[in-house]
């Protein structure tokens, strides 16, 4: 497939991402929210070679940063550390199955809440904890369907042509 069949795909899909993770919830489960935006980049890092998965990275974490009103880069930090992790050992991961994808991709989750509490540390922010660490877990167990979602849309130029 060529680069270009899969960049409104992969555009809306970060767009969508960005808005999930704007969406007030109720207070009860706003703490579980997962992290959409970290979650659509690592699938597209882990899905494609061919994607600007790194320039999208830094942009959607510039977007977060202003959006949450956080430290500039903050967000584009840790979502490019991430991305970049997983780009670089996507021939590793791309043989297993997606639990243990899953299983593997949640250091990659550990690793994006870590930097964001330490980057917060650093700035004195105060930062609850819960806020960070529960996100790792939702992320972690919603995986494997919004990966099997992603691969549905990722498909779809393919079966059009087809027809």
């Amino acid at each position: 497939m060529s680069r270009g069949s899969l960049f409104p795909v992969f555009t809306l899909t970060l767009l969508l991402a960005l808005i999930l993770q704007m969406v007030a919830l109720p207070d009860v489960i706003a703490p579980f929210r997962p992290e959409w935006v970290a979650l659509t980049l690592v699938y597209w890092a882990y899905a494609t070679a061919d994607k600007p998965v790194l320039l999208a990275a830094w942009l959607s974490g510039l977007a977060l940063d202003v959006l949450f009103n956080s430290l500039l880069g903050q967000h584009a930090l840790a979502l490019l550390t991430v991305t970049f992790l997983v780009r670089r050992l996507r021939g590793s991961l791309i043989i297993f199955p997606l639990p243990q994808v899953a299983l593997a991709l949640s250091a990659a989750w550990v690793l994006y809440a870590f930097l964001m509490f330490w980057i917060d540390g650093l700035t004195h922010h105060s930062a609850v904890p819960s806020l960070r660490w529960l996100p790792v877990i939702s992320t972690t167990l919603i995986w494997p369907l919004a990966a099997l979602v992603m691969d549905r849309f990722r498909a779809q130029p393919k079966l059009r042509r087809l027809t």
